[in-house]
Order: C-alpha cells, then structure tokens, then sequence
C-alpha cells in the first residue's frame, strides 16, 4: 500500500485508489502520515480532528475514526498498519510507503553525491514525488499552519539545490523558464534571483540580467523594506564589471 501526501491525500493498493472518508477520518489518516512510525497523542489528534470543540467523550471519538479509517485501508489481523499505543496511535510505514520519507530520503542522498551530476538526477527524482500544494484537499486548519509551511520550505530548499546542481552542469539555457516562474513565485526567496541573474548571463544577457537585479530590489523594497542581500549585490556587481569567473562552472556564492 503506497500513501501519498505531497499534493492531495491518495493512497494506493496494487495501484488502485483507496477511497478514503473526507473530513475527520482523511485528517486523521493525514496526522498519523506526518508522524509515520511514531506516536501520534491522543490530545494531538483530538485538537487536530475537532480544534476548540472536542467533543465530550474524546477518546471514545477518537476510536470510533479510527476503526473506520481501519475499514477503509481494508485492515485485518493479519495485515494492521495502525498500531494502538499507551497514549494515542501511529502508522507502521515501510520507507517506500510514503512520498513524504522517499522524498527525504533522496534529498538527504543528493547531499552526499560525489557531483553535480548524480546531485541533478536525485533532486529531479525527488521533486517528481509533488503532485501540487501538500495536504490540499484538507480542511483542518490547524494541521494546515502546522504542517504546510515545513514542507514547502524543505521542497523549495530541494528545488534551489536542483537549480544549483543544473547550473553547475551548464544547464543555464533550460532553467531560465523555471527561475523566471519561481521569482514570480517567491519573490522574497533571494536565492532564485541570484539563480536567474547568472542563468542570464551566462546566455549572453547581461543586461536583462541586470535588470533582474533591479526588479529583485524594487520587490524586496516593497513588500518588506529591505534592499537585496549580499549574495545578490555581489553579484550584481560581478556581472556588471564582467567578472570572466561567472562564465564558469560556479554558481552563486551563499553569503557567510
């Protein structure tokens, strides 16, 4: 049985869908995934599952999600993936089970590759497992503010490093489309500029890379009140003294 939470909640068996109850059940479901192979606290799943209003008998409501979640993934004794614990519940995963652990798995394996190359093909793998904004389909506010910003963050995280690693390659001609969308994107994620600017320029355009520079600062003015970073001036003024190290293999310097 294959879980998947990068995206909408879907989880497979055989390659055929499972459909799982909407509301509590599916968040439910979802809160065990986020803490696969580890407990997940009775207090948790109730503030999760009902927020400021639990209901009377708690635990009880709890166990009545449970046995229904238990029905829907098709679970006999034979073949149990909800454990119950002393004080809640988890769902035992093999790795492979989840998007979520596959997903961190290769990006914890690109960060050992012997070079650009590999580091490219894992992070490509890995960012192929999104199908979208995580936990889409929930409604569960609190599980949402809990959960969504980490794993975005640790997915833009993996697609810097993607960019990095293509870059390296010299890539720069098929990145150019990406970074412009991921700048629109996330204007303030300066790592994205810097990205753009030396992707343009080492296409032969250096003004529109300088350009980029200008567009970056006037975004960061008006939507926090600060002017680009060091990484991002320094490289403005790399490009503009037509620093010849650009046209290497080397890719944006992270400010210390």
């Amino acid at each position: 049985m294959e879980f998947r939470i990068l995206g909408p909640l879907q989880v497979l068996d055989s390659q055929r869908a499972v459909p799982i109850p909407v509301g509590r059940v599916g968040t439910l479901l979802t809160v065990l995934l986020l803490r696969a192979n580890h407990q997940a606290t009775l207090p948790e799943i109730v503030d999760y599952l009902w927020g400021q209003s639990p209901p009377a008998h708690s635990r009880s409501a709890v166990q009545t999600c449970v046995s229904r979640l238990r029905r829907a993934l098709g679970e006999h004794p034979s073949r149990r993936l909800i454990r119950t614990t002393a004080c809640g519940y988890l769902i035992e995963l093999d790795p492979t089970q989840l998007d979520l652990t596959r997903f961190r798995r290769l990006v914890d394996r690109a960060a050992l590759a012997r070079g650009p190359a590999e580091r490219a093909d894992l992070l490509g793998h890995a960012l192929a497992l999104w199908r979208g904004q995580p936990l889409s389909d929930l409604t569960a506010e609190s599980l949402l503010r809990d959960s969504v910003p980490t794993l975005v963050e640790e997915r833009l995280h993996a697609v810097e490093s993607w960019m990095d690693a293509r870059l390296h390659l010299g890539h720069e001609g098929h990145v150019i489309a990406q970074l412009t969308t991921l700048t629109r994107e996330y204007p303030l994620r300066e790592r994205f500029w810097a990205q753009l600017m030396l992707a343009l320029y080492r296409c032969g355009r250096q003004a529109e890379a300088l350009a980029v520079y200008r567009t970056a600062a006037a975004r960061l003015s008006e939507e926090v009140g600060v002017d680009p970073g060091r990484e991002l001036q320094a490289l403005q003024r790399r490009i503009l003294a037509g620093d010849p190290g650009l046209s290497s293999d080397a890719t944006p310097t992270r400010s210390a």
